[in-house]
């Protein structure tokens, strides 16, 4: 449980100036909890600022309803709760979404309203992340993590539309960003373990899987796989400006964006150097909307339909989705927010589909890893050779790379044994982790992208600290 206590106002509430004697400071000095007027807590909790809210998180089980805070104001201030009059060793009521604590100053002539948000939590993971959330400026942010199969740890935190203050929960759905590169790979290995295309099929040219639909080709594009896509080793935009970002590729002079075909055509056209696909590691987004179109190809339905009804299905995975503008948010999407001037709803999440289309829940994601881990507690829904293919470091042939495999990063040295991959969007951070060698998994996602730092990185290296962190702390 949290509290959330957030300065609101500041106004003079005696127009004829109260008593001169007297303080006209109306602060909140500190919010907490303690174990001694709470049987329910195993310790004291105070509350932590973040975005201009303070926090405070209680064990699962404690009663909301019933919560009896200390508080402490200004020399001579009195406080209220949602209009009640404090009382020192007095219950209140912290079950609702938005509570309002005043503190009116000694004088009578200022007062000042904070916000107040309670839910259940985890001390020792929640007040990190809600450090994480002032430090970056994010809203909402979901986490999840699993040990084995049985997801120990699920929770929001924040809100997933400010205006609304809508609170966030685990179920919300975020932009994946690039970890949509994985459900691309997931179709890919669906296809092939359905016979219906091999790894080491050409995709252009004569005899290629995409035959007749891009021009302008010459033998090294004819010479890609499917495997080289997937291990980002095509080159099909080396030493280009990502063309998947870059507006002259991906959109119209009118702002209208292009059709997945012709953003792939255009990087055909301005790259024309010679490479070896194959030879190097080289992320591509546009390779993974090369492959969304080869799973449209083969098997003859829309990228969306295929990664639903074929993919997904097998897994009860049922609210997973390709991402829209602003106005076409579901109802349980959360609202992204950008910063230093970029705008996430202007990326064409549906042309970028295979790259960076998806959106999904942190629960959902958790799912997704126990069908693909190789521990058949869960069936797995790929054979142990395509895990394998997938989980298993690419051999590139003239470098000697290692944390790429196909679709999927590897060789973290947070997260050992693990297969792994973070994305990368204006208004989204996100980040999984499946399988550690301690059998730990785990989702961190944010509605926000920041780009300033603090004392341990950006805000993906602080993702990266912070998961492997929480799950230290439930390996137990």
């Amino acid at each position: 449980m949290f509290l959330a206590l957030a300065l609101v106002a500041c106004e003079p509430i005696d127009p004829d100036g109260g008593d001169p004697e007297k303080s006209d400071k109306a602060s909140l000095v500190r919010f907490a909890f303690s174990s001694g007027s709470n049987p329910g807590l195993s310790g004291n909790s105070s509350a932590v600022m973040a975005n201009n809210y303070y926090w405070i998180s209680v064990p699962e089980g404690v009663d909301r309803s019933s919560l009896v805070p200390t508080i402490d104001v200004s020399a001579g201030a009195t406080a209220s709760i949602d209009g009640q009059p404090y009382t020192p060793g007095t219950a209140y009521d912290f079950s609702n979404n938005v509570q309002t604590i005043k503190v009116v100053s000694e004088s009578g002539t200022r007062s000042v309203d904070y916000k107040l948000v309670v839910k259940h939590g985890i001390p020792a993971i929640d007040n990190k992340v809600y450090s994480f959330m002032h430090d970056f400026n994010v809203p909402g942010v979901s986490i999840s993590i699993m040990k084995g199969t049985e997801v120990v740890y699920s929770s929001g935190f924040g809100f997933a539309i400010k205006t609304l203050e809508m609170r966030t929960t685990p179920d919300h759905l975020f932009r994946m960003a690039s970890i949509s590169k994985q459900f691309c790979t997931m179709c890919i290995m669906t296809l092939k373990e359905e016979g219906r295309l091999k790894l080491d099929d050409r995709v252009f040219g004569e005899g290629g899987i995409l035959k007749g639909i891009f021009t302008n080709l010459n033998s090294c594009y004819e010479a890609i796989t499917v495997r080289h896509l997937l291990s980002h080793s095509s080159a099909i935009c080396a030493g280009l400006s990502d063309p998947a970002f870059t507006w002259s590729y991906r959109m119209y002079s009118n702002g209208q964006p292009v059709p997945t075909d012709t953003l792939i055509q255009r990087t055909i056209d301005a790259h024309r150097s010679s490479f070896t696909p194959g030879a190097a590691y080289d992320y591509s987004n546009v390779g993974f909307c090369v492959l969304h179109r080869i799973v449209e190809v083969v098997s003859g339905k829309d990228y969306e339909s295929y990664l639903k009804e074929d993919v997904l299905a097998k897994m009860g995975v049922t609210d997973t989705h390709i991402g829209g503008y602003r106005e076409e948010r579901r109802s349980n999407e959360c609202e992204f927010y950008m910063q230093d001037g970029t705008d996430g709803y202007a990326n064409p999440l549906r042309e970028l589909a295979g790259a960076a289309g998806i959106i999904t829940s942190t629960n959902q994601m958790m799912r997704v890893l126990t069908f693909m881990d190789g521990d058949d507690t869960v069936p797995d829904v790929f054979s142990y050779e395509t895990l394998q293919e997938m989980y298993t470091p690419y051999q590139y042939s003239e470098s000697a790379y290692l944390r790429y495999g196909l679709g999927w990063r590897l060789g973290s040295s947070w997260f050992p044994g693990a297969h792994y991959h973070g994305g990368n969007i204006a208004g989204t951070a996100t980040l999984w982790v499946g399988n550690t060698d301690r059998k730990m998994s785990g989702a961190f996602v944010c509605n926000s992208r920041a780009y300033n730092e603090n004392g341990n990185g950006d805000i993906d290296d602080n993702m990266y600290i912070l998961l492997n962190s929480f799950m230290d702390y439930l390996d137990k």
